[in-house]
């Protein structure tokens, strides 16, 4: 399911600025070589970070869940030449992929690939603040990671959270059958709407993001 409507993307994307021609390549051969290629964050969300990322004045980044290295590669693109990007998966195969892109790009010099079970990753960054935080891993682990995340924000800090409509699942009437991260993802999103202390705003780009800051 699209939440937007597709013609009503592709419009927004050529209206708008989006990731250098490298990490399109990237994208594309990811969608069209990967069973799960549809997982990339895609043009209009890179170019939605780009905005915030120049908006906040972003430089130090930390990225749960690097997968084919999309996302790392469009956001290194956007920070300065003493920024860096942190992103963290537990698969070092599908990274030789990533490192292939990351690579050819003058902003690959940027990018930090880190490895293992995120929660445990995290806590080994405690000396540093992130000026964003984007988080698009397993969605079972999205209030843990949020968790840790506002503890090494920066004070202007943000965080987005991606695929929190999941094609639309959460909007829909709890059911027995729901697949499990249908229901991880609509107790997370209950669970921040809840959470005092913090400002944020869902939006239905592509898959849908959730902003949220430190009040």
């Amino acid at each position: 399911m699209d939440i937007v409507d597709k013609k009503v993307e592709e419009y927004c994307i050529s209206h708008s600025d989006c990731p250098s021609s490298l990490c399109i390549e990237l994208g594309d051969e990811t969608k069209e070589n990967h069973p799960l290629g549809r997982m990339i964050s895609g043009e209009l969300v890179s170019s939605f970070i780009s905005f915030m990322i120049h908006s906040h004045n972003v430089k130090n980044i930390l990225e749960i869940g690097t997968f084919t290295g999309y996302s790392a590669l469009s956001m290194a693109e956007q920070i300065p030449s003493e920024g860096k990007v942190y992103t963290i998966d537990k698969n070092k195969k599908i990274n030789e992929f990533a490192q292939s892109y990351w690579s050819r790009s003058e902003h690959g010099h940027k990018i930090e690939a880190l490895f293992g079970d995120a929660k445990e990753v995290i806590k080994d960054l405690s000396d540093k603040r992130f000026d964003l935080v984007f988080i698009d891993a397993d969605k079972g682990s999205y209030k843990n990671y949020l968790e840790q995340s506002l503890e090494l924000l920066s004070s202007n800090g943000l965080i987005i959270v991606d695929n929190v409509l999941w094609s639309g699942k959460v909007c829909k009437k709890e059911d027995e059958n729901d697949d499990q991260s249908t229901k991880s993802l609509r107790d997370f999103n209950t669970y921040v709407n809840s959470l005092p202390g913090v400002r944020k705003s869902m939006i239905p780009i592509r898959d849908g993001l959730y902003l949220i800051k430190k009040a």
